[in-house]
């Protein structure tokens, strides 16, 4: 989605320089033309459209701190209002079209060949539109009829032979790079427009291709968001490679194969127009031959939330392969029409079940939640035959949050689906400063028995996709900046680069890994990487703590009656922790324990018989019930002491878990505001285990590291299942590197406290109606912590 760095640019300046001339002749011509007829017909059928698939831009750019350059690669000058920046954002658009237009006029120049397709043909449709939306690209083509007799012949000849050279020499990434020098940031942006470079298109193209080249040659292509045509270009690419090692191979049949064969859509029309051009350019060799005459991309103007196989470009026939990038958008950064849309489309398919969890409407209905994977599987549904297969880039965050919860359940409506490999590139950059968030390929098969033919298949993968939540493996790729070994030509300050897949092969070193279930018994588990769950294994640097042990909670277990009948000073008495109370991240409420001592064994009756004598008197009325306790933890001390106290029971902070049962839940506890005691510090119970710290960061990174995936798939794996399934020497098992300060653990403890601080808005509720819960706050931190942990964790294993 975001243009290759700016260092793998292959356009020659001169023609840039061509190039920019043309575009300022022209957005000067269109704006001194901005009321005539053609124009602002044209306008305001093109922002029509475009409030109704994007929302308002317009009133979001507007609202914006902006620069007052004029550059294409700044934001826009500032607008007085949404009106002016509509005008300018259609400025920008236009003049990129136009582009687009000359160097299309250019290639059937050079090439002698009709590369534009008949306005009536299917593959210049309006697939999936059922609103009225009028033809927006004849409209365009009807203000560049206004505009240019507005441009002197000198720069029309300067642009004609700049375009020429542009189509002789450019390989189809020069689009992307063209829509990226001329469209404003901002405006991509909110368009959700992030040209995919080329490396990554062509790497999912090798994803599906695997060793089966003959099959691809053959399968019908389709990229459902085609943009500035990345994907498009590497299988036409592909398929001409392939078949161009025939000798036999006629060139006119080979042309029409690949166009017939490779097609896409997308919802923006001026995407269209690149994506065509982008085809052309990657068919170049092929074009230049002899007995070729014309090139019709099947290319087409619609709308994924409603396009079907029956709509153009597929126009009745189901695709072999899918690739793409789907737009990285939220749901509230959509119109009411287009939100209308989903749900009465795919939302509306029962047989689909896209957001099932939590309910349609209170899922999407005010969620900004990420929209790329129910996206994907309304294409996959749609589109796909059985057995058919895909490569999508996607967030890498979808492996653990809860956004992907959708693509883990492994299935598409009725159909298995099979996770055959995932390209990691974890904190590397692809879309360089557009798109900071992680990402990642992901190659899938849905259904069918073709799925068993690829090279990556198993017999375990297949059960899997039959029987989601089984316990599997899935092939990776972890992709990282090589490292500078003395036996390796490669070097760390050899800048990634992503203009080609051979570029990302030379400056990234590739590792092979796997995927694997957090919790194996959970249907839409999050993944966590196999070297990250063996990270996680290993000394612990912390000890752990039982919590206070009385044997006599008719006793020292206070209620406000009790407090208030026997008049206990407030001194001795603090908030105490029972497993109930304990909540992943947080409290559910908790008791109140005489606590008459600071330290196991200490001698200290005197003291508290003359510094709170109510609470002595009390513990005097109950002499006979404490004597009588059993245990030899008791001896050696006052009648009524405790065992399991410490100075770390004091500890200003404390990470608690309930050592009963097996829920691996664990919180960061410090002191609670109690109505009766007002703010001391909570005290943990016989079922708690703890680790004490005076350091509150250190505290919090030791939680979510406790709380990540790894470790939380760890603990099931080497707990007994039994009554003390989260004992000390389980706990004690799992890798617990001591607090230095990193960034990394810095990272995971801010992580924690954000968690921290979601829990108390939702614990007013008993503690079933909590459980049933779902907080997607809560799910997006616990998404960030198993992330960062994960990066922590294959740190470390690289060390």
């Amino acid at each position: 989605m975001t243009p290759a760095p700016e260092s793998d640019s292959n356009l020659d300046e001169d023609r840039l320089d061509a190039c920019e001339t043309l575009l300022d002749r022209y957005r000067a011509a269109l704006r001194d033309r901005s009321d005539d007829p053609p124009v602002a017909e044209a306008r305001e059928s093109w922002r029509a459209f475009v409030g109704e698939h994007h929302g308002p831009v317009f009133d979001r750019l507007a609202d914006e701190s902006t620069s007052g350059s004029r550059s294409a690669t700044e934001p826009l000058s500032p607008p007085d209002d949404a009106d002016d920046v509509a005008r300018e954002v259609f400025v920008r658009t236009l003049s990129f079209d136009f582009l687009l237009s000359t160097l299309s006029a250019a290639a059937e120049r050079e090439f002698s060949v009709a590369v534009t397709p008949p306005r009536s043909s299917a593959s210049d449709g309006d697939g999936g539109r059922s609103d009225s939306t009028p033809d927006l690209l004849a409209a365009f083509d009807a203000v560049h009829g206004t505009v240019r007799p507005d441009l002197s012949s000198a720069v029309r000849t300067a642009a004609a032979d700049a375009a020429g050279a542009f189509v002789r020499e450019s390989d189809p990434t020069a689009v992307a790079e063209l829509h990226r020098r001329t469209v404003p940031r901002p405006v991509r942006r909110v368009f959700g427009r992030y040209d995919t470079p080329a490396g990554l298109a062509e790497l999912a193209v090798e994803s599906v291709r695997a060793d089966e080249t003959d099959a691809f040659r053959d399968a019908l292509v389709l990229d459902p968001g085609c943009g500035a045509g990345a994907f498009l270009a590497a299988a036409a690419r592909a398929k001409f490679d392939s078949a161009d090692a025939d000798a036999d191979a006629n060139p006119s049949a080979l042309a029409a194969h690949v166009a017939e064969s490779v097609r896409g859509f997308d919802v923006n029309p001026v995407a269209v127009r690149a994506s065509r051009l982008a085809l052309v350019l990657a068919c170049r060799p092929l074009l230049r031959r002899d007995g070729v005459e014309a090139f019709a991309p099947r290319v087409a103007l619609a709308d994924a939330t409603e396009t079907t196989a029956e709509d153009a470009p597929l126009s009745g026939a189901r695709a072999d392969v899918l690739l793409g990038n789907p737009p990285w958008l939220t749901w509230d950064s959509l119109t009411p029409r287009v939100k209308e849309r989903w749900r009465e489309g795919p939302m509306a398919d029962p047989a689909l079940d896209l957001f099932p969890h939590r309910g349609r409407e209170a899922r999407l209905g005010h969620a900004n939640d990420d929209l790329s994977v129910p996206y994907v599987w309304t294409c996959l549904h749609r589109l796909l035959r059985d057995g058919g297969r895909a490569a999508f880039v996607l967030k890498r965050d979808l492996m653990t949050g809860p956004a992907g919860e959708l693509l883990r359940r492994r299935r598409v409506g009725d159909r298995s689906l099979a996770m055959r490999r995932v390209h990691d590139f974890g904190s590397l950059s692809p879309f360089g400063r557009e798109v900071d968030a992680g990402t990642a390929l992901y190659r899938l098969d849905v259904g069918g028995a073709g799925s068993a033919d690829t090279p990556d298949d198993s017999a375990a993968e297949k059960s899997a996709a039959d029987n989601p939540g089984t316990d599997v493996e899935i092939p990776a790729t972890r992709w990282s900046r090589a490292d500078a070994r003395p036996d390796d030509a490669r070097s760390a300050d050899v800048a990634p680069a992503f203009g080609s897949l051979s570029d990302l092969r030379r400056t990234l070193a590739a590792e092979e890994t796997a995927f694997v279930a957090a919790d194996p018994t959970t249907e839409a588990s999050p993944w966590i990487r196999a070297d990250a769950e063996r990270g996680a294994l290993g000394p612990s640097e912390y000890r752990i703590r039982h919590g206070v042990k009385d044997d006599a909670k008719a006793v020292y277990a206070l209620d406000r009656e009790t407090i208030e009948a026997n008049d206990i000073e407030p001194d001795h008495v603090y908030p105490y922790l029972k497993s109930k109370h304990v909540v992943k991240y947080g409290l559910f409420g908790h008791d109140r324990l005489l606590v008459p001592q600071r330290l196991a064994g200490e001698n200290n009756e005197a003291a508290l018989r003359r510094e709170a004598p109510n609470t002595y008197a009390y513990l005097d009325a109950n002499r006979e019930r404490l004597e009588s306790r059993g245990s030899s933890w008791f001896d050696g001390g006052p009648f009524y002491s405790l065992f399991g106290l410490g100075p770390y029971t004091w500890a200003d902070y404390k990470v608690v878990w309930c050592r009963l049962g097996y829920k691996p839940h664990f919180a960061v506890v410090s002191t609670v505001d109690d109505p009766l005691l007002g703010e001391k510090p909570v005290v943990p119970g016989d079922h708690c285990m703890f680790v004490g710290t005076d350091e509150e960061r250190e505290a919090h990174y030791l939680c979510g590291l406790l709380n990540s995936a790894p470790y939380q798939r760890c603990l099931r794996d080497i707990s007994s299942g039994g009554k003390s399934s989260l004992s000390k020497s389980t706990v004690s098992r799992l890798a617990t590197p001591e607090w230095e300060g990193t960034e990394r653990q810095a990272a995971l403890a801010e992580a924690s406290m954000r968690a921290h601080r979601i829990v108390p808005d939702h614990v007013d509720c008993s503690k079933r109606a909590y459980n049933a819960k779902t907080v997607p706050e809560l799910d997006a931190a616990q998404a960030r912590v198993d992330r960062l942990a994960e990066r922590f964790l294959a740190a470390r294993d690289d060390q």
